[in-house]
């Protein structure tokens, strides 16, 4: 008995050390000139990172469009056509990949984002703006989130609005943003995955042994 009370508590013990790894995916930050991508068209748009992989793509109308990243206070969101098709999917910080027109990069009428990452996921936060259209604000507005109208309580004029609603992903499957009643772009997402410490590792195979000295002993 006395060791079963001590393997519950090392399973205690290893729930403890799982760690949450958070990563910020600023769009906003990577359009800029300056940034790691600047102003640039893409399908997909993709990331690796030490726990996930991240595929994003983007439809106008139903029909394949550019996932875009837009400069001057902007962030990701959708073209329809380029400039110049055969520039997309390269990080030029010069801007020669261009939307076409130049007021169609936002997301707005029949248009969506889809995320899919490769492992499971926790999306704890989604910052969006309304920097180039309208009134500047999202407050009060309404973005489509994962299927469901998402009215925003917080955010004002020329300041981010944000979700207060975590979203948990399973790898493989689509995580959609879409247009509901205002233009937007998407400004960053904070993303955290549950990876097991080293010494959660340790201490489950120090678990599992303990369990395998008990059954001999039984046997002896």
């Amino acid at each position: 008995m006395k060791f079963i009370k001590n393997f519950l508590l090392l399973i205690v013990l290893i729930a403890l050390n799982n760690s949450a790894h958070a990563v910020i995916i600023n769009f906003k930050a990577m359009a800029e000139a300056g940034g790691s991508h600047g102003e640039s068209a893409w399908n997909p748009l993709t990331f690796s990172y030490s726990d996930f992989d991240l595929s994003i793509t983007a439809t106008q109308q139903g029909q394949d469009a550019y996932a875009y990243l837009d400069a001057g206070n902007g962030g990701l969101g959708v073209c329809g056509a380029l400039y110049n098709a055969g520039s997309a999917n390269q990080v030029t910080n010069s801007g020669a990949n261009l939307c076409n027109p130049g007021n169609d990069d936002n997301v707005t009428f029949y248009e969506s984002l889809f995320f899919v990452f490769s492992n499971d996921v926790t999306i704890e936060r989604i910052w969006f703006n309304n920097n180039h259209d309208g009134d500047r604000s999202l407050l009060g507005d309404l973005i489509n989130i994962d299927g469901a109208a998402y009215m925003f309580s917080n955010g004002g004029y020329m300041i981010d609005s944000y979700t207060t609603t975590p979203y948990t992903l399973a790898g493989g499957t689509i995580f959609d943003i879409a247009f509901n009643n205002e233009q937007y772009y998407v400004s960053a997402v904070e993303v955290t995955t549950s990876i097991p410490e080293p010494t959660s590792i340790a201490l489950l195979g120090l678990g599992l042994l303990g369990v395998g000295l008990v059954r001999v002993r039984r046997m002896l």
